[in-house]
């Protein structure tokens, strides 16, 4: 078999495009992740996995030619963090599946409600760290077996990280590894839950925990914390609380942090509250990042580019 004619098709097109829009270079990703995905089953199918024979040797050729253009497509323009967002969203392979989003619709009142519960905040910062540890020790000990242990995790999780964000400069240079490591371990027990039946009582049914809820509950919790964690960030800067140099880099990476660990699955769920977060942040952004470079003597044209390098990151792993 020959390597699709319309990948070649495509290669050509994509080298009359010069200075696209960043709607533009959305469509062409778009149009090429689909074609991939055909192409690439039907050489799957057609030599039997033979990775070194003439068909897949010719199409990876044309496939780095096409990854090698949509970057040179997406360093055209100055990019912006609202282009990386909208690239990322428009993108999605998740974009269109109507039942993950039907899902999605079922949860967000679940976490819209996060915000409003109250916040533990009684004798200071330390014991608000130690509430927090105490917390997460005892979710590993008792463990995660069903949705409802996975709803009651994630809402006392929220109320003791909204504590935590209120003395984030503080916390900074503090040795938090456990409260990273427990936190892992819970995510952990959350996906062990939805591999394995658990079997409830007539007096004590277990509400089970499928695997494409568990992976959306996750990814929805992940993006509330991170957009939490990086406008937390953001209010810190501007009210003058940071100062320490170690600090401030810290700070410069968790307010990029949503759109670099952003990916396919926890985009796509993302309500349009979160949305509105999303861009809001990317509109704070650049003022922010540059008023750290200046502090930190970093070249501000680096920091101005890292939407460009996260736009050309995600190409290349297309």
């Amino acid at each position: 078999m020959k390597p699709s004619v319309n990948t070649t098709v495509i290669l050509t097109n994509l080298r009359k495009d010069d200075k696209v829009s960043v709607q533009s270079l959305a469509k062409a990703i778009s149009e090429w992740r689909v074609l991939n995905d055909s192409v690439a089953s039907c050489l799957a199918r057609d030599t039997a996995g033979f990775s070194h024979s003439y068909p897949f040797a010719a199409y990876r050729e044309i496939k780095d030619s096409i990854h090698i253009e949509l970057c040179r497509m997406a360093m055209s323009r100055q990019r912006s963090y609202r282009d990386l967002f909208y690239l990322r969203e428009q993108t999605s392979p998740y974009a269109h599946d109507e039942e993950l989003h039907q899902t999605m619709k079922e949860v967000q009142p679940f976490f819209a409600s996060l915000d409003s519960l109250p916040v533990y905040n009684k004798s200071g910062k330390q014991a608000v760290l130690n509430h927090y540890r105490l917390f997460l020790q005892k979710s590993v000990k008792r463990g995660i077996h069903g949705k409802e242990d996975l709803r009651a995790f994630i809402m006392e999780e929220h109320r003791h990280f909204k504590a935590f964000l209120q003395y984030l400069p503080d916390f900074a240079d503090s040795n938090i590894a456990d409260i990273t490591r427990n936190t892992e371990q819970c995510c952990v027990q959350i996906l062990r839950a939805a591999d394995h039946k658990v079997i409830g009582s007539a007096a004590s049914p277990v509400e089970e925990l499928s695997h494409k809820d568990a992976m959306i509950y996750l990814a929805m919790r992940t993006n509330l914390r991170l957009l939490r964690n990086a406008q937390a960030a953001v209010e810190d800067l501007k009210s003058g609380k940071v100062k320490s140099e170690k600090v401030l880099h810290a700070y410069l990476l968790m307010m990029v942090q949503p759109f670099m660990s952003m990916d396919d699955l926890s985009v796509s769920v993302l309500s349009e509250k979160d949305k509105s977060d999303y861009n809001k942040l990317a509109d704070a952004l650049p003022k922010e990042t540059d008023n750290l470079a200046r502090q930190l003597h970093m070249d501000k044209k680096r920091t101005a580019d890292l939407p460009m390098l996260m736009m050309k990151i995600y190409i290349t792993r297309l």
